[in-house]
């Protein structure tokens, strides 16, 4: 039994190799650069300035599906993006600073390698999403073995980093992946910021750090904006269903 299972995962992987061999090396490469840049982003310049670019992550995603697949976000997308956008600056903005440039760009990549990797998922929607993870992680680590030092890490920071790399990383990548096959490129986007909002909620349950006043305006924003933005996409899949 454990053989022929063997043998058909085999089977599945060299055929998902050999129809889809570009755009998987091309997705695991976007995918670890992504990954390395947002880290290597946060080290480089604050992390509300991070947050603030990754935060435009829609705008760029939207914009590369039209030009390279042809795919138009609708107008009421397009409105949500935006609300989600100043949402997010609404939270950061009191811990924006200047300087950090190289942490900026590297931002900024992140954010494009992620948007083009979110077009790539769309276009070929019977891309294997778990080979994806699978390279992807493999790129990561050939990226980053060079300077990677784990015994500068205590047990904790070490167990931190391996829940983070071996399934909250790949979990997320997987989820993100899999929902381009069932809403278009700038609907799944939207939702890339909401870790900002999410990220203040753990802090305050767990650390018990109230967030400022800003942050729940903010995450008010963004959930609204969302509503909304999602509330087209049930309504349109309504729609077909009903013809």
């Amino acid at each position: 039994m454990w053989a022929i299972t063997a043998r058909n995962l085999k089977h599945e992987l060299l055929r998902a190799l050999r129809n889809f061999y570009l755009p998987l090396l091309l997705s695991a490469l976007l995918g670890a650069i992504a990954t390395t840049s947002f880290i290597l982003a946060i080290t480089h310049t604050e992390v509300a300035n991070v947050v603030a670019i990754i935060a435009s992550a829609p705008l760029f995603a939207a914009a590369i599906a039209q030009v390279f697949i042809g795919e138009r976000a609708s107008i009421r997308t397009w409105l949500a993006i935006f609300g989600v956008v100043i949402g997010i600056l609404v939270i950061v903005t009191g811990s924006l600073s200047r300087g950090g440039i190289l942490g900026d760009l590297l931002a900024l990549l992140a954010i494009v390698a992620f948007a083009t990797n979110l077009t790539i998922w769309r276009k070929y929607p019977n891309l294997s999403r778990s080979l994806v993870v699978a390279l992807t992680s493999t790129f990561t680590v050939l990226i980053t073995s060079t300077q990677a030092n784990p015994s500068m890490l205590d047990r904790s920071a070490f167990l931190a980093t391996l829940a983070m790399g071996c399934f909250f990383g790949p979990t997320a990548r997987f989820c993100m992946a899999t929902a381009t096959r069932y809403a278009s490129t700038a609907e799944v986007s939207m939702f890339a910021p909401v870790e900002t909002v999410c990220a203040s909620a753990w802090v305050w349950l767990v650390y018990n750090e109230v967030p400022p006043t800003a942050t729940f305006f903010g995450a008010a924003i963004v959930f609204s904006a969302l509503t909304y933005g999602v509330g087209g996409s049930i309504n349109r899949t309504t729609n077909l269903h009903s013809r």
